[in-house]
């Protein structure tokens, strides 16, 4: 067998290889016999052995490489140890006792930036109330009481017809200022909760949003 017949044996028996794979080990084996040169030839053969145990090799090699993990016999999985990526952990702790003197002030900051926020709606929520509930309220009651009170004012036909109109007409702007009251409700008092539910929810979804970030840093 010479060289040309050797390496139409292994062509064959590599087959089963992807053509790139096939075509790099052939590359491999004929700068081989290159470098030995035409006197060692048979040499060569003689020390690679037959072409089909070292197309054999190849393909062991090959699949070995490409083999897909699985689960072993006490059903824990193939899968290899997870290595970290980026920055070393301990750069990252010395990073943060750095970061403290800063973060701190900032920390700080952020208190105060939320208590004023809780402030302003805190007090949003009290006028939203007085204006929605306590006047309604106030109209309605004021109203029923100078209507029960003109009866008491019958002796003098005059007044107690003015108090009796009186009470009909706050009794009437409370019922429609309750109704008003009850549709800007309904406009507006759904987007406003949802404004403050993501405000609130904004610092919360920052961290959890970094701590994403870093945890997708370990493969």
């Amino acid at each position: 067998m010479n060289r040309n017949e050797y390496m139409a044996a292994l062509r064959r028996a590599l087959s089963a290889l992807p053509e790139e794979e096939r075509a790099s080990a052939l590359r491999y084996y004929e700068e081989y016999f290159d470098d030995a040169g035409p006197e060692n030839e048979q040499q060569v053969i003689s020390d690679l052995g037959a072409p089909e145990k070292v197309a054999e090799q190849i393909l062991a090699d090959y699949r070995e490489l490409t083999a897909v993990p699985h689960q072993g016999a006490g059903g824990a999985s193939g899968k290899p140890k997870r290595r970290w990526r980026g920055v070393p952990p301990w750069l990252l702790i010395v990073l943060a006792l750095l970061a403290i003197p800063v973060g701190l002030p900032l920390l700080g900051v952020l208190v105060g930036v939320i208590g004023a926020i809780a402030g302003i709606l805190l007090a949003a929520v009290a006028i939203a109330i007085v204006v929605v509930v306590i006047i309604p309220l106030t109209l309605l009651i004021t109203g029923v009481i100078l209507c029960g009170f003109s009866f008491a004012l019958w002796g003098i036909p005059a007044s107690a017809v003015t108090t009796l109109g009186c009470g009909l007409a706050l009794f009437a702007l409370g019922v429609l200022v309750t109704l008003l009251m009850i549709k800007l409700c309904t406009l507006f008092v759904p987007p406003l909760f949802r404004g403050f539910v993501t405000i609130i929810r904004w610092p919360f979804d920052k961290l959890r949003g970094r701590t994403r970030n870093h945890g997708g840093g370990t493969q």
